[in-house]
């Protein structure tokens, strides 16, 4: 009976043992958040950027796309052995393709000259015009992003995915003058916001019914036996379009006469069009194509509810 007390009074102070180690584990590591983070600890001038863009943005600031490098040990030949992680963009801005597809490289900013002229551009060009909700979870700020397609390289300016908004600000970000600098924040808007309203057709119902159906539609050709554009694009602004449909074959794409544009092309084509031009501007230079201006003054008001600030 005495032994078997011994046995049960081990047991108990095992389980108390083991209580105690339980309550002493340590919390889980945000690994998600931690890795679009700096290094609390950093110092260097790039780290202190990133987390002074945090603290007053609410958004993460990358200059590469590695998020992480680490360390997991020596394998059998005596190597150490790395787990890295890239960012992965899944699609493009504008067109709604899938990024897993797409091998993008990007050029990196080198010095923290350029990296501090890219967040006074982001700061002052880019993010007083959209609102929270449009907000990414980072910033990831390259000079260039670029693509392989076939034989040919393919540029773009921005590229979107669910954790990041990767926009190429230029090598040349330093130097770029105020008119630049816009024109670059234009790009950037009417991809991006262009990209939101593909994902979301619903809200271009109204938008898109002006045109009666016709998106990806024939229309006679008889006034136009030379293939004119100038002809051709009269036909669409009749319609209420404001660019032609393409045949597109990698990077390479070919013009059609006789056809109207589709909704991503639509849509794409008049996001671009109303970040180039004021409404004055459309009203005056397409006075003779109501629907044109009709479809310019919708777009405008479906931007602003999207979160856009003007």
């Amino acid at each position: 009976m005495r032994y078997c007390f011994i046995y049960i009074s081990v047991l108990l102070l095992l389980g108390v043992v083991a209580c105690g180690d339980e309550d002493a584990l340590t919390p889980e590591v945000d690994t998600i958040t931690d890795c679009f983070a700096p290094d609390p600890n950093a110092t260097d001038e790039e780290s202190v950027l990133r987390r002074e863009f945090y603290t007053t943005e609410k958004s993460y600031l990358l200059f590469n796309d590695t998020l992480r490098h680490e360390e997991l040990g020596i394998d059998y030949n005596g190597d150490m052995q790395y787990k890295t992680e890239l960012l992965d963009i899944g699609y493009t801005l504008g067109s709604g393709m899938v990024g897993g597809s797409i091998d993008y490289k990007y050029g990196y900013l080198q010095s923290i000259e350029d990296k501090r002229a890219a967040v006074t551009f982001l700061k002052e060009y880019v993010l007083p015009h959209l609102s929270t909700s449009l907000k990414p979870f980072s910033w990831f700020v390259p000079a260039s992003i670029s693509y392989m397609s076939g034989n040919t390289m393919v540029t773009l300016t921005a590229v979107a995915g669910q954790r990041s908004v990767v926009i190429a600000v230029g090598s040349d970000i330093t130097s770029k003058t105020d008119v630049q600098k816009k024109s670059l924040a234009s790009s950037i808007f009417a991809s991006y916001l262009g990209n939101q309203f593909i994902n979301n057709e619903a809200a271009l119902e109204e938008f898109y019914a002006v045109c009666d159906g016709l998106h990806g539609g024939k229309f006679s050709t008889k006034d136009n036996p030379t293939q004119s554009e100038e002809i051709n694009m009269k036909h669409q602004y009749e319609a209420g379009f404001v660019t032609q449909h393409y045949i597109r074959f990698g990077s390479f794409e070919m013009r059609t006469v006789g056809l109207y544009p589709t909704k991503d092309e639509d849509i794409t084509s008049f996001t671009e069009f109303i970040f180039t031009y004021t409404m004055e501007e459309i009203k005056a230079k397409f006075a003779d194509y109501p629907k044109v201006i009709k479809r310019a003054r919708m777009l405008s008001d479906l931007i602003v509810d999207l979160g856009y600030i003007y």
